[in-house]
């Protein structure tokens, strides 16, 4: 009972400190608008657009200091009275095109759509001229099947059966006679 007791004593020490150095969770943008159709607005402005930094997050999901002020950016534009598309162009002027997750189309980037249709249509073109060069190959081979070209299993010499076979041991049965 003794030594249990230094060991509770220390263990709840422990996750006292880890408790009074745990960091405080907060969400990453607490901001409110005013109205809740501006709130809603300025939510889907804020998850319709990349993180510049990050990337791969959108700008309310990211917690980079960049990021931040681009919120405080569409933030003072909302408020100021921009509509969407103006905030939108004024993000793509101002960062390209890489900070949409949605870009728009354009003879620019008409590539991206159109390659795997084109890809598409090559394969099945290539598939279909493959198909039928064989087609035509079989119809041009009237030749008769030769009998010595079936593969048969070849025989083995005596010799090698005898050497394939083990002895087989003896079972002893597990009834007493």
């Amino acid at each position: 009972m003794t030594r249990v007791r230094p060991l509770v004593t220390s263990a709840c020490a422990f996750a006292l400190l880890l408790l009074l150095c745990t960091v405080p969770a907060h969400a990453v943008d607490p901001t409110r608008m005013p109205t809740p159709q501006l709130e809603a607005r300025y939510l889907a402005l804020t998850h319709e657009f990349r993180c510049p930094v990050c990337e791969d997050e959108s700008l309310a999901d990211s917690d980079e200091p960049y990021a931040a002020e681009v919120r405080q950016q569409i933030r003072s534009m909302l408020l100021a009275g921009d509509s969407d598309r103006q905030i939108s162009d004024f993000l793509v002027s101002r960062y390209t095109a890489f900070i949409t997750f949605k870009p728009a189309y354009s003879l620019r980037n008409a590539w991206l759509w159109l390659a795997p249709v084109v890809l598409l249509v090559i394969g099945i073109l290539v598939a279909w001229r493959i198909i039928r060069a064989r087609s035509e190959l079989v119809d041009q081979d009237a030749a008769p099947v030769d009998d010595d070209l079936i593969l048969q299993p070849t025989p083995q010499p005596p010799d090698a059966r005898l050497r394939d076979r083990r002895p087989t041991p003896a079972v002893k049965s597990a009834t007493p006679r």
